[in-house]
């Protein structure tokens, strides 16, 4: 009988550091995936909700994962972390003369940056959250990467998920995309701190991906515009013979049935 590893439950006094080592050790001991064979479909376009479903399959599953589903169970396991701040790192290399893209979420809590995933090199996954600034962490992986004799050609950063496992927002993945091919180093080091401030701004506007309900609004909102335009001429022409052009009136209310129909 094969053990299956238990999800972590934390108490509410639980520091945040310890939380994500738990977490971390967790995801480890699913074991990373050599078999050759994805476990299980991740598709980036999904809605977090639907991710969030199949980290839950994950952890019932307790199979082998790789670095994306590791990502992926990395939100599951921190959402009721609301303190904490949450976003893809994507890294793209070459060696050989081949390249090679790995995925590790990173995390921001108190102002220091870390973080969450799994590789087959133990020093290319969990970085504690001991870093000051974002470049401090990306460089540390390049520094990794160099001692894999991986030369680090791309970054890709993404936004801050959001903590509602319920949310119909997509994850933003590539935000940020940085060309170490086309970047001095001070200019890349530049690049990641604006990165930094654009997710500590957002978070601090408290805003996210456009919401669905502002959406909402935006277009009923039009078309009661537009239907009041020629309610206006009609009331014009109304006034005289007063109940003649009744029909006109009669003859825009499907159309806005039609609207709501629609919706």
């Amino acid at each position: 009988q094969i053990p299956i590893p238990s999800v972590p439950a934390f108490q509410p006094s639980t520091p945040i550091p310890e939380r994500l080592e738990a977490v971390q050790r967790y995801i480890r001991e699913l074991q990373y995936n050599h078999t050759g064979t994805q476990f299980f479909e991740i598709k980036k376009s999904r809605p977090l909700t639907g991710l969030m479903d199949l980290a839950k399959e994950m952890t019932k599953e307790a199979l082998p994962i790789k670095c994306l589903e590791a990502v992926i169970l990395g939100i599951y396991l921190t959402n009721n972390m609301t303190t904490l701040d949450r976003f893809p790192i994507s890294f793209k290399t070459h060696f050989s003369g081949n390249y090679f893209r790995h995925i590790v979420l990173g995390v921001n809590f108190g102002g220091r940056y870390g973080a969450l995933g799994i590789s087959r090199r133990e020093e290319l996954m969990y970085k504690a959250p001991v870093f000051r600034t974002l470049s401090e962490l990306i460089f540390d992986f390049e520094e990794a990467y160099r001692r894999c004799w991986h030369t680090l050609k791309k970054v890709k950063l993404g936004h801050c998920v959001s903590h509602d496992p319920h949310s119909v927002e997509q994850i933003e993945w590539k935000h940020s995309i940085l060309d170490l091919d086309k970047l001095s180093r001070e200019d890349f080091r530049k690049d990641l701190e604006r990165h930094a401030r654009d997710m500590r701004l957002k978070i601090g506007k408290g805003t996210g991906p456009p919401s669905p309900t502002k959406d909402r609004k935006k277009d009923v909102s039009s078309p009661q515009r537009g239907q009041a335009s020629p309610h206006r001429r009609n009331s014009r022409g109304d006034r005289r013979p007063s109940g003649e052009k009744k029909p006109a009136d009669s003859k825009a209310m499907p159309d806005l049935n039609g609207y709501q129909i629609r919706v």
